[in-house]
């Protein structure tokens, strides 16, 4: 790490660029005036007062009342506290803001919705919240045994455990070795005749009402990157549930 990632960490934690600046020259220099800050880093001096100030207000830097004035930094560990403190502080606030927001404006358009995902983390953590919303079914098809993740897993084991009916399909033997307590589940291996000819790495259809499907992206195909669309409760849902269920309609008239 250098200077300029240093300063960009700071500003990740909350620091405007030119309290970065200051404090970073008050570490190099012990204490310093401001022309003595400014001649360390890259900050006009008329604007190193608001900036010392503003550290100040952080409980980071001490102002000695002397002409000129000088400034030194409170000690790494106190500044590491208030810092991480702060921003703790400030995120569980958003949040919790956040959370009392949820769902307070009615938007009709939004039902209707295909929800796109482009990062592999944020799939498997809507799958695994659209399976926790399950109350009577659950289909899951998997690609292969790397679609079977531990987060993924859990949610469905939960699910067979509050009785959903949860049924895994895979044209993989090996996925369907790789889920534990069979018993909770009913597992299906899909016959060569009833591939889908597309990269299709997992699909989950929930109570007949919400579907996710991932593939891979073919703008990214050479990083082998996913995508999902996923959507809920409205008639392209209810259609593309029709035509899955016509597709693995073995599994579900067993």
């Amino acid at each position: 790490m250098d200077e300029n990632d240093a300063i960009s960490g700071l500003k990740e934690l909350g620091l405007t660029t030119y309290e970065a600046r200051v404090l970073v020259a008050l570490q190099k220099l012990g204490s310093g005036t401001a022309n003595e800050i400014s001649s360390v880093v890259d900050v006009p001096r008329s604007q190193v007062y608001g900036a010392a100030g503003g550290l100040e207000e952080r409980g980071l830097v001490e102002t000695q009342q002397s002409t000129p004035t000088a400034y030194q930094p409170v000690p790494l560990e106190q500044a590491r506290r208030h810092l991480i403190d702060q921003l703790a502080e400030r995120g569980a606030e958003t949040f919790n803001y956040l959370e009392q927001i949820q769902n307070t404006h009615d938007n009709e358009e939004r039902s209707e919705a295909i929800w796109l995902i482009n990062s592999e983390d944020a799939i498997v953590s809507r799958t695994s919240d659209l399976i926790e919303a399950a109350d009577t079914r659950l289909l899951y098809v998997a690609e292969s045994v790397a679609m079977l993740e531990r987060e993924l897993l859990d949610a469905l084991v939960d699910a067979a455990n509050r009785n959903v009916d949860v049924i895994i399909v895979s044209s993989d033997p090996d996925v369907l070795e790789a889920v534990p307590a069979k018993d909770s589940y009913s597992t299906f291996c899909v016959p060569e005749d009833r591939e889908v000819e597309v990269d299709t790495a997992r699909l989950l259809v929930a109570d007949s009402r919400s579907v996710l499907l991932s593939t891979q992206s073919t703008a990214t195909m050479q990083e082998e990157n996913r995508v999902a669309f996923w959507t809920s409760e409205n008639p392209f849902a209810s259609f593309f549930v029709e035509l899955v269920e016509a597709w693995l309609r073995d599994p579900f008239e067993s």
